[in-house]
């Protein structure tokens, strides 16, 4: 049936090559008893004989009345019944699409995707109807071949974009995150690019100068960059800095921080000067980024000694960033603290800052590399009030009494934020 009723344009066009409209549509009769026969030999459904029966239908009317309009309604009739099918289908709410979609899937669709499928139908009644008056004007419309270009491809085109349209509404919230995260990721490449050389220019004239931190003023200018893409960055412009007066900007600290996102990295850079921290995943840096993650202060150290160049760092008075959780937190709850910040800290006599990000796991949470569809409320960033260990206090206990001076923070943040 597919078949016949996708050749009955290019057969019409030729039988009025060769025939008149009177024997075409003596045919269209023969052909519509022979199917309709068939048909019914099968037990095909009464749905399924409707299009023998608009080919009777319409054969009879060409035949008496031997016009070529005649010829033109049986695309028209069969997107007229569909547009029919469709309404009541969804007064009756038992909504055609489910059915059809949960095939193709070969799954049963969630409850979120079922009432994006029932808003839907309300479009794909409009589409019909769009489809349905074109094939009127065009069954009225002088020129046969117009019709034959819509009724034999143009309603595929129209049907072709609408699901498109159908695929970009079902699937809006997954397209709007890729495109915030190629905005994201785009932004944040853009910004490490166009810093590079004038902070390689800047490094280069330190070292002439025999600075002895050359790599500041190269951490500086990726501070600026950083500063510009969280600005700039899906949900940015909304960091809430806070300090306390303690905190001396000419000392050096071991900033213990929270873990959300990946995001945590960029911002304490945008926030700390001279700051070196650890990655770890030893196959982080690839060999060409080496030397940028080096002036930036990336360490790829890990085992046992991975806490000696952060040493290193800190007896050349420089700071040094570490997540004491190990891991990003998922859902924002605090992770157990590993002694390995606060062991530094009473090796290097050192005192611990213990910083609070909370916020940036709803921009790029961990287990996803997309950003969210949008940042609920303001990224939180709390340097809280230096700590030494206690005379005698080991790193377990010192991290202990850390992880519960945070948890206390996290606490208060949250109900004001609640608040």
């Amino acid at each position: 049936m597919n078949l016949l009723t996708f050749l009955y344009v290019p057969l019409v066009l030729i039988g009025m090559h060769y025939l008149r409209i009177s024997a075409i549509g003596s045919l269209m009769v023969g052909m519509g008893i022979l199917w309709s026969a068939y048909g019914l030999y099968r037990h095909h459904s009464k749905r399924e004989l409707l299009a023998p029966f608009f080919i009777i239908f319409i054969g009879f009317f060409a035949y008496i009345g031997n016009h070529p309009l005649f010829l033109k309604l049986y695309p028209l009739m069969l997107s007229f019944v569909f547009l029919i099918y469709f309404i009541i289908a969804v007064i009756r709410h038992s909504y055609p699409l489910i059915g059809w979609i949960e095939r193709i899937k070969k799954r049963s669709l969630s409850a979120d995707e079922r009432a994006d499928i029932i808003r839907s139908h309300s479009f794909w009644i409009g589409v019909l109807l769009l489809n349905t008056l074109i094939h009127l004007v065009l069954v009225f419309h002088s020129d046969m071949n117009v019709w034959a270009a819509y009724a034999f491809v143009g309603w595929y085109l129209l049907f072709a974009a609408a699901i498109v349209l159908q695929i970009v509404y079902v699937h809006r919230i997954v397209l709007l995150r890729v495109l915030r995260s190629i905005w994201g990721y785009g932004l944040f490449a853009g910004v490490i690019i166009a810093g590079f050389i004038p902070a390689l220019v800047l490094y280069i004239w330190a070292r002439l100068k025999k600075d002895s931190k050359p790599h500041v003023v190269f951490q500086r200018v990726a501070s600026a960059m950083f500063r510009i893409f969280f600005t700039w960055a899906p949900g940015g412009g909304e960091i809430r800095i806070n300090k306390d007066p303690a905190l001396n900007p000419n000392e050096h600290y071991i900033y213990a921080a929270t873990h959300e996102s990946w995001l945590d990295y960029p911002l304490m850079g945008s926030l700390v000067d001279d700051l070196f921290h650890l990655t770890n995943k030893k196959k982080a840096l690839v060999w060409f980024l080496l030397p940028i993650a080096r002036l930036l202060g990336v360490t790829d150290a890990v085992g046992q000694n991975s806490l000696y160049p952060l040493l290193h760092c800190l007896r050349e008075k420089s700071n040094v960033l570490i997540f004491p959780e190990g891991t990003r937190s998922i859902n924002g709850s605090l992770g157990e603290f590993k002694p390995g910040a606060f062991a530094l800290s009473i090796a290097a006599d050192v005192p611990v800052v213990p910083v609070v990000i909370a916020g940036t796991r709803k921009w790029v949470a961990k287990g996803s590399y997309l950003w969210a569809v949008r940042s609920e409320g303001a990224v939180y960033v709390d340097f809280l009030e230096p700590m030494r260990p206690a005379e005698g206090e080991e790193a377990a206990a010192f991290a202990l009494r850390v992880h519960e001076t945070i948890a206390i923070k996290r606490g208060l943040l949250q109900k004001n934020r609640n608040g």
